[in-house]
């Protein structure tokens, strides 16, 4: 699998290059990533965007399309209820479409006959950083194959090292036919290294080919998948997770079911199998998992995933029925495994996460949004009982869209994270690629907590400002079998290494497609590296983006 999906990436990469620039729209996503994702997370917020999907992402551009539409024909409707359109929403909420709109070629859609290739953003940036990256500590002191970095740009490849550099990214597409697009970003920068070095880096960081067929869409490459109903949330596969090297099939848009079951409601899937990469333990893990989400009311979301960590370098082999046991849950979930005969062999060695998660917008109550996840880590039916302690994790997510009518949000956050979550015995290494994490970078055996206001401004300047505490933990476990049941007990306690932030952002964006953002973070961190030291960090960054 890895050797394919990089001749895949090649030929995705050579076709952006090659294809000479035409006209349409075709079978395209926006890049997870992408700038436009904050416009439609505002229309959102607003209430102007209820046919979504919220927690897969990416979105097709045909799906942007969608949204733009169904925003201003919401915007059209004046005395509902549940929205009320007075004069600062409205000029807010049309300059958004109208941005958009200009970008996404509304009025052209019709035209998918023809081929397109084009640049679709390019970005200049320039950065420091003096934050060190620690690595995580797993469960029983393993080491996982990711590091903390609250002050890092959250960019789709390898960790920014400490010190200054300066880069470019190049996003493109070409729209081969309405069925069958290809898309590429790559960076350049040239970074100091720790030794005061200056040395250019490059890296692929997206490239792939999207087949699309009725609302079927089928992705192999290098893509960004967001498993998130909060913007800056996800348990499994995080809002800002790093690409994977995968197989992907979705559907593009939001379908419902035949007969009794459409009153489940518009509902959306995706199953994915993903390369892990090179890692120190088990390298080339595969990772298998499907999320089902579901609409069953305009204001309630409701989703369930399913992760599949296994194999690797150095992997046990399982027969098919194992394997295929292994990637039914509802069944797995019931069966007694072997955790205390050491002369017996496990059933399959693989780490699975199982979860659910859901959105709920309190339309009487100013359009609040509570979102939230849970996760259980390596589970079967004798550790529920400590599923909302060291066995699972846990998210909450508030959204207040609007404070007294104005141009003021605020979003609250909770997170929690279990002694085994992303992590496993054999897979110590943790579901990881590149050296991130892909869940929530907070790790293992940690919690947090965070407060962030975002303040809009038409024509199009959003000002964030956002201050988190984490707490990290470095206790010693041990573990124990009662009966059928495994048992993880916490043997003395440690230090916590706390990682107080205080991150601010400014992003002002034209009409024409051109943006400049700014980003300034400091940080504290009490009992570094689980020792009696304090340590302090800054980083600021300075980026212009062309957005086509």
């Amino acid at each position: 699998m890895p050797s394919s999906l990089l001749r895949l990436l090649r030929f995705a990469a050579g076709l952006c290059l090659i294809v000479p620039p035409l006209l349409a729209q075709g079978a395209s996503s926006l890049a997870v990533g992408d700038p436009s994702y904050a416009d439609i997370d505002r229309l959102l917020a607003l209430g102007l965007a209820d046919s979504l999907i919220v927690g897969q992402r990416p979105y097709s551009r045909r799906q942007v399309v969608r949204i733009i539409e169904s925003a201003r024909a919401r915007l059209a409707v004046t005395g509902e209820s549940d929205f009320n359109v007075d004069g600062g929403v409205r000029r807010e909420v049309e300059t958004i479409v109208a941005r958009l709109d200009r970008r996404f070629d509304v009025d052209d859609t019709a035209a998918q006959g023809s081929v397109r290739a084009r640049l679709d953003e390019l970005e200049l940036s320039a950065r420091t950083n003096e934050f060190v990256a620690r690595r995580f500590t797993g469960v029983f002191a393993a080491p996982l194959a990711a590091s903390v970095r609250p002050l890092g740009s959250w960019r789709l490849g390898r960790p920014d090292p400490p010190g200054v550099g300066a880069g470019v990214e190049a996003a493109e597409r070409v729209d081969l036919a309405p069925w069958l697009a290809i898309a590429a970003r790559a960076r350049v920068e040239m970074a100091e290294t720790e030794e005061r070095v200056v040395r250019p880096r490059a890296e692929l960081l997206l490239a792939s080919v999207r087949a699309r067929a009725g609302n079927a869409v089928l992705t192999v490459g290098r893509e960004q998948l967001a498993w998130s109903t909060a913007p800056a949330a996800g348990l499994f596969i995080a809002a800002r997770a790093p690409a994977l090297d995968q197989v992907s099939l979705t559907s593009d848009f939001p379908f419902v079911l035949p007969g009794p079951l459409r009153l489940i409601g518009p509902m959306r899937a995706t199953l994915v199998l993903a390369d892990l990469g090179p890692s120190v333990v088990r390298s080339h893990s595969t990772l298998l998992g499907y999320k089902v989400s579901v609409r069953p009311a305009k204001d309630i979301e409701l989703g369930a995933t399913f992760l599949d960590h296994f194999g690797g370098t150095g992997g046990r082999a399982s027969t098919l029925g194992d394997r295929l046991i292994d990637f039914l849950p509802f069944i797995d979930l019931f069966r007694t495994h072997n955790y205390t005969d050491s002369a017996r062999a496990l059933d399959i060695d693989s780490d699975k996460l199982l979860g659910v998660d859901g959105r709920l917008v309190l339309r009487h109550l100013g359009g609040i949004v509570v979102a939230g996840e849970l996760l259980i880590d390596d589970f079967d039916v004798h550790r529920l009982p400590t599923l909302l302690t060291w066995d699972g994790a846990q998210s909450l997510d508030i959204l207040v869209p609007r404070i007294a009518s104005g141009p003021v949000a605020l979003r609250l956050a909770v997170r929690h994270t279990g002694v085994r979550t992303y992590t496993h015995g054999p897979l110590a290494g943790g579901v990881t690629t590149r050296g991130r994490l892909i869940g929530d970078e907070l790790g293992p055996d940690a919690k947090s907590f965070s407060l962030g206001a975002d303040w809009t401004r038409e024509p199009g300047l959003r000002v964030t400002l956002d201050a988190s505490s984490a707490l990290r933990s470095s206790a010693n476990y041990v573990t124990e079998t009662n009966g059928a049941r495994f048992v993880i007990r916490r043997t003395e306690r440690a230090l916590n290494e706390q990682t107080d932030a205080l991150v601010g952002g400014a992003v002002a964006q034209r009409a024409d497609g051109t943006a400049v953002s700014l980003r300034a973070g400091l940080a504290r961190v009490r009992n570094a590296d689980f020792s009696a030291r304090r340590r302090f960090a800054h980083a600021v960054e300075l980026s212009f983006h062309l957005l086509r």
